[in-house]
């Protein structure tokens, strides 16, 4: 029977220490005639609702090399016989690209949702030269921009670690254009708690492979 009486006693205690929910970290001690039971029962903390800001770069993708590089392998082709003799003595150099470069803002509201919006900035840089001299003769530089409504889901949400995906819809411009695009980050990481870290892998607007860093706050004071 003692062992019983000791047996309901432990559960009691679990119990006890399980609907204790106004702390993050709880205890519970029951003494019996035989034995002390101390239980200690980790909570995760109630969550706040934030506003993260991130800034970001990216590496090449399929639609920034579209944009990015549209008309260049039709210039010539394009081009009429006069223009062609004109550029007989030019050459163009290699296309160099610098980056997509973003800047997210998104509100979180629950553990596992954020929604916002992206500026995405992506350039490349070439040049026509004198063929002689090498001095430029045009600038050949191609620019793209694009505004993206965003909403990102954590499946795993710590403090100071989640993991998340995310989608957006792409309004996209190579100011010769413009078009409908998507980006969808296939699989993201951010480390740290106010300032961190992340890096993403994706496929869009932003880049194959991003990373970057951010900043996150409280969007209402946390309750005592």
């Amino acid at each position: 029977m003692r062992k019983i009486r000791n047996l309901a006693m432990m559960l009691l205690a679990l119990f006890v220490a399980q609907g204790v929910v106004a702390q993050s970290r709880t205890s519970s001690v029951v003494v019996t005639d035989s034995m002390t039971i101390k239980t200690v029962v980790t909570r995760i903390p109630k969550f706040t609702p934030k506003h993260d800001i991130r800034v970001g770069v990216g590496t090449l993708s399929l639609p920034t090399i579209l944009m990015l590089d549209e008309g260049d392998y039709y210039e010539d082709v394009d081009r009429n016989f006069a223009d062609q003799m004109a550029n007989a003595d030019t050459y163009r150099t290699a296309r160099r690209f610098i980056g997509n470069y973003t800047l997210t803002y998104t509100y979180q509201d629950r553990r596992w949702l954020q929604y916002g919006g992206t500026v995405a900035f992506g350039a490349s840089t070439r040049k026509r030269k004198d063929i002689h001299t090498h001095k430029e003769i045009e600038n050949l530089d191609r620019y793209m921009l694009s505004v993206m409504p965003t909403v990102r889901f954590s499946w795993f949400y710590r403090e100071r670690v989640q993991l998340y995906s995310a989608v957006s819809v792409a309004l996209v411009t190579d100011f010769d254009g413009l078009y409908l695009w998507g980006d969808a980050t296939l699989f993201g990481c951010a480390f740290g708690r106010k300032f961190f870290g992340f890096a993403e892998f994706g496929v869009g607007m932003s880049g194959w492979c991003r990373a970057g860093i951010g900043y996150k706050f409280n969007a209402v004071k946390k309750q005592k």
